[in-house]
């Protein structure tokens, strides 16, 4: 499924029959017991989208960390990191859906929230940006122009404190 995002964050889909549907919850009738777990090595927000597909912040989870959530199987999540905001997956998805046939089972089901597909210069300059703490340490660096703000940029995001989640 293609996805899409308006200028109000809300988020949409193209379904198997090719029309545009929005992402949000669409009934609360068959349970899930959900365990995300953060896979990443950076701060993850958990984002669910609510009935008029608002994107509402439920928890921040570190590296490592867990958190167990009581939903349902037509409830959207999803995960960015905490300052890049770059969006995260489970089984390669940006949006997560249980899946149907964990409807109404009464055990917890475990799901690695993960990094999706990265281009090789997205994942470079993240690993530069992680270990360079000035941006003026740029410039010495001999990027072109265009990668150098990028990474400045990147730089940036980074190594600012957290800030508390936003209602996108």
């Amino acid at each position: 499924m293609m996805m899409t995002e308006n200028q109000n964050s809300l988020v949409y889909e193209i379904d198997e029959k090719g029309e545009r549907v929005l992402v949000r919850s669409i009934e609360s009738s068959s349970r899930a017991f959900l365990r995300f777990f953060n896979k990443t090595s950076r701060p993850v927000d958990v984002w669910w989208r609510d009935y008029n597909g608002a994107k509402r912040h439920y928890v921040r989870l570190e590296p490592g960390a867990n958190y167990n959530i009581n939903s349902f199987v037509t409830h959207p999540w999803e995960f960015t990191d905490v300052s890049t905001k770059e969006r995260y997956v489970i089984n390669n998805n940006p949006i997560y859906r249980p899946p149907r046939n964990i409807g109404g089972m009464m055990y917890r089901t475990n799901w690695n929230i993960t990094v999706g597909v990265r281009t090789l210069r997205h994942t470079v300059l993240l690993v530069l940006a992680t270990n360079l703490n000035d941006t003026n340490a740029v410039n010495s660096l001999g990027l072109p122009r265009v990668l150098a703000e990028e990474l400045k940029h990147l730089i940036s995001l980074i190594h600012r404190p957290p800030t508390p989640p936003q209602r996108d």
